[in-house]
């Protein structure tokens, strides 16, 4: 018999068309190339699943504190928040964090919240790799004109 996370992580794999199964620790990584990996694992009440990704590393100065500044900003911005930013000290890496409640999820859903993520980390890993502290907006991003 199959649990609720595997039921789920079996759909998603069908719809993304890869063989997903949880590793030892009960936890599933997705590799979206170039180089995120986004983990997916449940709570220990088995209630809630979490999607995690690194972004990327910061090195100590001026810069690391002025990418922290804006992940503080983008979360405090209104929800729906597609991740939670945060920095893991031991590492110094910026990283990407979301829950959403287990029983609200099927393969479809997850797979939609999860293309959200990606795109949210994607993006904050590629403005820091070209020296930005943060994304652009698409809004501001001179690859969408408003037309009249």
């Amino acid at each position: 018999m199959i649990g609720p996370f595997q039921e789920i992580i079996f759909e998603l794999g069908k719809l993304f068309r890869l063989k997903l199964h949880p590793d030892a620790v009960g936890a599933c990584s997705i590799l979206i190339p170039p180089e995120l990996i986004v983990q997916l694992q449940l709570d220990s009440a088995q209630e809630k699943l979490f999607l995690f990704a690194k972004i990327a590393e910061l090195p100590p100065g001026k810069f690391r504190e002025n990418v922290l500044l804006e992940s503080l900003k983008a979360n405090s911005r209104p929800d729906p928040l597609l991740g939670i930013l945060g920095y893991i000290h031991p590492i110094n890496h910026l990283a990407l964090f979301q829950s959403y409640p287990l029983s609200i999820l099927n393969g479809e859903r997850l797979a939609n919240l999860f293309g959200g993520f990606v795109e949210t980390a994607e993006s904050w890993r590629k403005a820091i790799q070209s020296g930005q502290n943060t994304p652009i907006p698409k809004s501001q991003s001179p690859f969408f004109e408003r037309r009249p």
